[in-house]
């Protein structure tokens, strides 16, 4: 099962609720819709960071993470400097209220193409349909809002990682970090950064890879998750 998260692809684009925490909550309240008590999560990118949340509010549904191409969200904060800056900025653009919606919203493709070509090693995964179903995702009415409004909701959703920090609370579930040798957490310690926030942690670094795991290194991931995910407890 791959859902759209709330604001992203064919899912609702509501007015509110983009901090991960209710994020999250919408995907504990699909897997108990669907009749599971649990699940092994996957995540890439925003979906990593919501299912890092939803490992921590709720550990007894996610027997195992698998995070694509990021480290903690509140660590990324913690680490600013002019390196990761200049990776990061549109971090701190997204944030703002209302200028990117007006900024982009006359160019999406060219928006989204920008970050297509400077984060991608293997541009061939990220074929023009797949960049056209992107482009048809993100001009859906409200989709830019949405997408942004997750980002806006980043102040939120430190507040909340820094009272689990000085809680001392951790994952317990097994965690799985993966990352691109070209992607911008190549640039960091990433597994030993995992390594402070969960008590269960392997990873590896993909090579010739950029952000887009899924597209760019679609076999090489698999390898990866296949073994992890075998170990899923029986529901």
């Amino acid at each position: 099962m791959a859902p759209d998260l709330r604001g992203y692809g064919l899912s609702d684009k509501p007015a509110s609720g983009y901090d991960k925490r209710r994020m999250a909550a919408d995907m504990a309240g699909l897997v108990e819709a669907l009749g599971f008590a649990s699940a092994a999560v996957v995540g890439h990118d925003r979906g990593a960071r919501v299912g890092h949340r939803w490992a921590l509010d709720r550990p007894e549904q996610v027997e195992r993470l698998a995070v694509l191409d990021i480290v903690p969200t509140r660590e990324m904060f913690r680490r600013l400097d002019a390196s990761l800056a200049s990776g990061y900025w549109h971090w701190l653009f997204q944030m703002q209220p209302d200028l990117p919606e007006r900024l982009v919203g006359h160019d999406i493709r060219g928006y989204l193409e920008y970050f297509f070509e400077r984060w991608t090693y293997n541009r061939h995964g990220l074929t023009p349909e797949a960049v056209d179903g992107y482009v048809r995702a993100f001009s859906r009415p409200g989709a830019m809002r949405a997408s942004f409004d997750d980002y806006r909701a980043m102040e939120q959703d430190v507040a909340l990682d820094d009272i689990d920090a000085a809680e001392g609370r951790r994952l317990t579930m097994p965690v799985l970090a993966l990352w691109g040798s070209a992607g911008l957490p190549s640039r960091l310690p990433t597994l030993e950064i995992w390594r402070e926030y969960a008590v269960d942690v392997t990873g590896a670094e993909i090579p010739e890879c950029g952000h887009f795991i899924p597209e760019e290194q679609p076999e090489v991931m698999l390898a990866h998750l296949r073994p992890f995910l075998v170990g899923r407890t029986n529901r």
